[in-house]
């Protein structure tokens, strides 16, 4: 999922970790709220990077009418497998690639939007920037990024299950709510924020075009 020295793998993958993420707020419901949120179209090309077990691409895919195509990138290969079974039961088709966020594999202006979901903040400063700017690059214009993440926890269940665990984090861009500062420096403004439960929050982001 991320690009740490150890992507998800072991127990705490595949069917398990969805099972754990369904426990602590992140099953279906969630996922489908988020893709709510992010101006998905029937035809487009999306990038699902961190794809995990691919619990977002499938809400996404549901709200594209049969029309489109989703490609999702991981490191993980447990997360992956898991994700192939998944997928299976697609209305479009999802495409899944076991690469790094560093370097996609794609022409530049391709791809109609982008979706990250809890990956970024795990990321380390220098994939963070990497990744962004190859998002801008291969985005057209007036694509999106959305970005759904942790943000500054409000009242409520799933704030309460995971807040005792960010406490430490109160000075990253999560907390501190500076994401739109970092989108900015790679020309990407941020157009919609909103928080999905107590703790999620989803922001999307548009690639501005080159005057």
């Amino acid at each position: 999922m991320t690009e740490t020295h150890e992507p998800f793998s072991g127990f705490i993958s595949g069917a398990i970790y969805d099972f754990i993420a369904q426990c602590t707020g992140y099953g279906p419901t969630f996922y489908r709220e988020a893709a709510m949120s992010i101006p998905v179209r029937p035809g487009m090309t999306l990038l699902d990077l961190g794809c995990g077990t691919a619990s977002l691409s499938l809400a996404l895919a549901e709200r594209m009418n049969g029309q489109g195509r989703i490609i999702g990138i991981d490191t993980s290969a447990p997360q992956l497998r898991r994700a192939e079974e998944k997928v299976r039961s697609s209305p479009v088709s999802i495409e899944l690639l076991n690469g790094s966020v560093r370097k996609l594999p794609f022409e530049t202006n391709t791809i109609d939007g982008i979706c990250m979901c809890q990956v970024l903040h795990a990321l380390p400063k220098d994939v963070q920037l990497d990744m962004l700017n190859e998002s801008a690059r291969v985005l057209v214009d007036n694509g999106f990024f959305a970005l759904v993440d942790w943000s500054r926890p409000r009242i409520g269940y799933v704030a309460a299950v995971w807040t005792p665990s960010l406490l430490g984090s109160r000075h990253s861009h999560n907390w501190q709510g500076t994401y739109p500062t970092l989108f900015r420096t790679v020309g990407l403004d941020l157009c919609t924020d909103v928080y999905l439960d107590s703790l999620n929050r989803c922001q999307v982001f548009v690639k501005t075009p080159a005057s």
